[in-house]
């Protein structure tokens, strides 16, 4: 069976002395974290988990959390990431869905009870600095096709799925990454996405690889005030978190210090890179998704200013193609396992390998890509195709327009029209708005009818108002 060094072990081998946390109240090295991740395994096994169960952490980001994922990964047993955002009977159901029957948590008693049948693990008692017994030396070579974590998709086409990934999908996939990001050991990288999000998991095997430290800001704390305190390089964000940066005050000192800002999700609208780019910041736009271990595509940043505007090219072990209905399908070493449904692995993929993600896009003849929309989203009015995200990408290049999103409504001659939610300056009035339009796009992607936007911000749990933008 192919195996791998153990990234972590490593680590603190090579890179002992060197922070591999940094926190408010901890500063972790990474010597100390793989000695803490052997003792909380065998905590772990004292609690009775074996090899292969399926362990459920509903925890917020820190390095407890770390600790336990990588003691797990250690022992063999397979984490199943669990968003922190969800009601309890949301646990329960995904919980079912992949039969764990374990999950470390701090829960209440009335949680507990709701979650009948399920042995609830408090996370403070499992960390432990104090290792027992002697290191076995098999425990730091890992099977490359072992499960590292079950993580859930989106859910922006239906109901999330639980997709299965190796640890060799995290190695290779760090391994393209850090290569386009030229991360080094004395580089730090912000935790600013959610563990049980394969875009902030990916940060920790990134830096697993390098020596690089990872930075940890406290629950609720702004970006801008993280990257202020910590000496960050690397940053990975989605478009609403870069759109906040952008309109706060960052010193100039801090942007300069600034490697490379990951940007990802198909709504990152052009306007909004552009706006980054002149105030210096080295925003990197990338295409990814969970069943391809995060990032597929990425800009680099020697890439010529026109092609900033891409999601960039094919990263080392990944492949791309366009099918014939401008489906994007990707395969390659980071390619998941399958989704999981109880013990059953499921593989959607073609007889030669692909997986067809449902997004759509264009290749330019240098290889670049551009993400032009869902095929689920894409509809049909008076026999022509209109995807929304082109409509709303227009939208957004119109001064006074902050947000856009645009879906079909049915109409009894044309099947179905466009109708757009816009949050826009009060002096831009519908007519104006059709008018800029008419300039972009054909008469019939025009919508019919502006509505104003909604109280709330469009939520990828509540899934109301868009289908969830937030990939790594």
């Amino acid at each position: 069976m192919a195996t791998l060094n153990c990234m972590l072990h490593e680590a603190g081998r090579i890179c002992r002395q060197r922070p591999a946390f940094w926190g408010t109240e901890i500063e972790l090295g990474y010597g100390e974290l793989d000695l803490m991740v052997s003792a909380t395994a065998q905590l772990l096994e004292l609690a009775g988990i074996k090899a292969r169960e399926r362990v459920a952490l509903f925890l917020e980001n820190g390095w407890a959390y770390a600790t336990l994922l990588h003691a797990l990964i250690r022992m063999g047993a397979v984490p199943v990431l669990i968003n922190t955002r969800l009601p309890v009977l949301g646990v329960r159901q995904q919980l079912d869905q992949v039969q764990a029957r374990t999950l470390i948590a701090r829960v209440s008693p009335a949680s507990q009870a709701a979650l009948g049948g399920i042995t609830c693990l408090d996370p403070d008692g499992l960390v432990s600095r104090t290792l027992t017994a002697g290191h076995d030396p098999d425990t730091y070579r890992v099977p490359i096709d072992q499960t590292a974590a079950i993580l859930f998709t989106s859910g922006s086409s239906g109901t999330p799925k639980a997709a299965a990934l190796s640890y060799g999908n995290f190695y290779y996939s760090a391994v393209g990454v850090n290569q386009n990001v030229r991360l080094r050991s004395e580089d730090c990288w912000l935790l600013s996405l959610p563990l049980y999000h394969v875009g902030g998991l990916g940060i920790l095997f990134r830096c697993l690889q390098t020596g690089a430290a990872v930075a940890l800001p406290d629950r609720g704390e702004p970006v801008e005030a993280a990257l202020a305190r910590f000496p960050v390089t690397h940053l990975s964000l989605v478009p609403a978190q870069l759109k906040r940066l952008l309109q706060a005050t960052v010193a100039r000192e801090v942007i300069a210090r600034l490697k490379a800002v990951i940007v990802g999700g198909s709504a990152v609208s052009a306007r909004l890179v552009d706006e980054a780019l002149a105030q210096g910041w080295p925003v990197l736009r990338s295409y990814g998704l969970t069943e391809m271990n995060a990032q597929v595509t990425a800009v680099s940043p020697h890439d010529p200013a026109p092609y900033r505007q891409t999601s960039g090219r094919v990263l080392p072990h990944r492949e791309l193609q366009i099918l014939a209905d401008d489906e994007i399908a990707v395969r390659g070493q980071t390619l998941f396992q399958g989704y999981m449904d109880g013990d059953q692995l499921r593989r959607p993929l073609t007889a030669d390998g692909w997986f067809a993600t449902g997004d759509l896009g264009e290749l330019s003849e240098n290889g670049y890509l551009v993400v032009t929309g869902r095929k689920d989203r894409l509809f049909i009015s008076g026999g022509e195709n209109i995807q929304p995200e082109e409509v709303e990408q227009a939208l957004l290049t119109v001064a006074g327009v902050s947000r856009a999103w645009v879906r079909p409504q049915a109409d009894a001659e044309y099947g179905q029209r466009p109708i757009a939610f816009v949050d826009r300056s009060p002096e831009l009035d519908d007519a104006t708005l059709r008018d800029r339009l008419r300039q972009m796009l054909p008469a019939f992607k025009v919508p019919v009818a502006f509505q104003p936007w909604p109280d709330h911000e469009p939520d990828s749990d509540l899934g109301k108002w868009r289908p969830d933008d937030f990939r790594a």
